[in-house]
C-alpha cells in the first residue's frame, strides 16, 4: 500500500525520519517513506552544478507491505509535530489508487529520487521522454526554458494537478529533426 502525507514547509526531512523511526520497531522492513526529490543544475558564479532540490514540496510518500488500510498506524503519525493530514479519497479511503499510485510506485522505483531526463519535443505541445527517470513519460508542456535548460510539466497526483520543473537534455526542437543539440539542462 502507498499513502501520501502532507506536512509542515522545510519540516519534511525530519519527518520522514521520525516516521521512518517510528515504523521501523513496528515492521521491520516492510515499509519506505521518502521525500521525493530531483537533480536540477544549477549555476552560481558562472558555474553549473546538480543540486537535489523537492519535487513536491510539503509531501512525503510511504510505502507499506501491509494487506489492511486498517491496520496502519495512520494516529501515531499524524501526532508527529509538523505533520498536517494524508491525503484521502472521496471513499474515506487513505491507499494511493489509479494513477496516484502508479505515479507512487515509479517514484520509489527511483528511489525517491529523479535524476536529469532527455527529451524530444515540439514547443507548444505535448512532449515525449525518451531517456532518464522519466522516459516514456508524455506530458503536457507548460513552459519551456532553454537559456536555463528546464523544462515544466502538469502532473496529477492525489487528485490535484501540479506543475513541477525538471532540468532536462534537450535532443531536438522538432519531431523529426536530426540535429541534436548536446547540452544539459538544469
Amino acid at each position: 500500500m502507498y499513502f501520501c502525507l502532507y506536512c509542515l514547509s522545510s519540516k519534511e526531512e525530519t519527518i520522514c525520519t521520525q516516521i521512518t523511526n517510528l515504523l521501523s520497531g513496528r515492521f521491520d522492513d516492510g515499509f519506505r517513506v521518502w521525500f521525493p526529490k530531483k537533480e536540477v543544475r544549477e549555476r552560481k558564479r558562472g558555474v553549473y552544478s546538480s543540486v537535489e532540490k523537492p519535487m513536491f514540496p510539503n509531501y512525503l510518500f510511504i510505502y507499506w507491505d501491509g494487506e489492511v488500510e486498517s491496520e496502519f498506524p495512520f494516529v501515531e503519525i499524524r501526532r508527529i509535530p509538523g505533520v498536517v493530514r494524508f491525503l484521502r479519497y472521496d471513499d474515506g479511503s487513505f491507499d494511493l489508487k489509479g494513477k496516484d499510485l502508479s505515479f507512487a510506485k515509479w517514484i520509489h522505483m527511483y528511489g525517491g529520487f529523479i535524476k536529469q531526463s532527455k527529451v524530444v519535443f515540439r514547443e507548444g505541445q505535448k512532449v515525449h521522454i525518451c531517456e532518464g527517470p522519466l522516459r516514456g513519460f508524455d506530458g503536457n508542456v507548460v513552459k519551456i526554458d532553454k537559456h536555463h535548460k528546464r523544462i515544466t510539466l502538469r502532473f496529477e497526483v492525489a487528485g490535484n494537478i501540479s506543475c513541477v520543473s525538471f532540468s532536462v537534455e534537450f535532443l531536438s526542437n522538432a519531431v523529426g529533426e536530426e540535429k541534436t543539440t548536446g547540452s544539459e539542462l538544469s
